[in-house]
């Protein structure tokens, strides 16, 4: 006899037919293993600040600056109530230099007055924030 099929008993949530299977020939137990997947620790996903904040530091005191697309680093920092110490906004002076510790993603590349002024510096991660413009679109 056949048994015949309808929708509702394809359906995933149904319990599926169950049927007997035969008798192992030997008498030991047939050991169980097991399928399911257990995770002990979380999983990690990005933290989404880090994507769009840039990490400095001026004068030993690290601050984030929200990421605020064609704005100079420095205006985007007092708009965002940064205490951040400048000068000229000429990008002569140097002295809104600061440390981009994370982010610089969000920043086009440095300009021929930040090359000038910082020279060396600008390879351990330094950049005037008056001349620092973030980019028209974040890349990630």
């Amino acid at each position: 006899m056949r048994k015949q099929l309808t929708v509702g008993s394809l359906l995933p949530t149904r319990p599926s037919v169950q049927t007997t299977s035969p008798v192992p020939a030997s008498k030991e137990p047939v050991p169980q293993t097991q399928t399911a997947f257990t995770r002990s620790t979380p999983p990690v996903r990005p933290d989404k600040t880090n994507l769009t904040q840039v990490q400095v530091k001026q004068k030993g005191q690290s601050f984030s600056v929200r990421y605020a697309p064609c704005q100079t680093l420095l205006a985007a920092a007092l708009a965002q109530g940064q205490n951040i110490t400048y000068k000229c906004q000429q990008g002569s002076c140097g002295k809104c230099s600061v440390q981009v510790l994370h982010g610089d993603f969000l920043l086009d590349a440095p300009g021929v007055q930040e090359k000038t002024t910082l020279d060396k510096k600008l390879a351990s991660g330094y950049r005037l924030a008056c001349q620092s413009t973030f980019r028209s679109t974040r890349r990630m």
